[in-house]
């Protein structure tokens, strides 16, 4: 019985050490992380706007620490030239939180969203980096409401379509109707106003449409672009047609 008392203390005994290093070496860890994983905001048309994010470390720092920041292009899709962060955070003595402040504006910024990943660079052996965050933005606009009108004939399949914005990037899209017998589709379209686009119609035989008309799109009560199916001439089945259409949304 005294046998097994002694394996038992001991057994607890090691356990209780490995609890304590184990602590010990946790309390020694110093994390530098964001405040949040992911922020999201707008920039107005021609507009610029400050975005402040913030940073902790787990511990209050003895003396004022800097952290290097940096984008991670690889991940990033943010325009060019549409944001503009600072080399590095400064967190003040005393204190474990620290804010920097990001840059963001109306330049090439399109309709989509905008990714910019951060991370932090360099970091001092004394301490370990968080996750990354992710600042998502978008330009601010007044939305204006329309419709896409389409008939096509027994091939629907050959039919699709595509909205632009002006720097290109894509708005919406739609196609791969069903075959069998002449169709119609009304698609509801949410564009932003006061913007120039480009809509594009294909027929991916080549022997257009059929009918008259075969598109009509209507934005904010304006017929913006119709016409029949040729798509502008025809090449017979011997592959793919498109007409490109130019639009405004004042």
């Amino acid at each position: 019985m005294k046998k097994i008392t002694n394996i038992f203390i001991i057994t607890l005994s090691l356990v209780l050490f490995q609890n304590c290093e184990e602590d010990q070496f946790e309390s020694n860890l110093s994390y530098v992380t964001f405040g949040d994983s992911t922020y999201s905001t707008g920039v107005d048309i021609g507009g610029v706007q400050d975005f402040d994010v913030t940073v902790y470390t787990t511990k209050n720092v003895e003396a004022d620490t800097s952290f290097s920041i940096i984008v991670i292009d690889s991940i990033s899709n943010a325009a060019a030239g549409s944001y503009v962060v600072p080399a590095s955070v400064s967190i003040p003595a005393g204190s474990n939180s620290g804010t920097f402040t990001v840059t963001l504006s109306d330049v090439n910024l399109g309709i989509g969203i905008n990714k910019l990943v951060l991370n932090f660079d360099n970091v001092d052996s004394a301490f370990a980096s968080g996750n990354n965050t992710t600042i998502e933005y978008i330009q601010n606009c007044a939305e204006v409401q329309g419709t896409l009108d389409l008939s096509f004939d027994q091939w629907g399949s050959e039919v699709s379509w595509e909205i632009l914005d002006s720097e290109g990037g894509l708005v919406l899209d739609g196609g791969g109707y069903s075959d069998g017998t002449p169709a119609t589709d009304s698609i509801n379209i949410t564009l932003c106003s006061s913007r120039s686009y480009t809509i594009t119609f294909f027929d991916s035989y080549g022997d257009g449409w059929g009918t008259d008309p075969a598109y009509t799109l209507t934005i904010g009560g304006e017929v913006k672009a119709t016409g029949n199916g040729d798509l502008g001439g025809t090449n017979g089945g011997t592959g793919e047609i498109s007409i490109t259409i130019p639009f405004d949304t004042n």
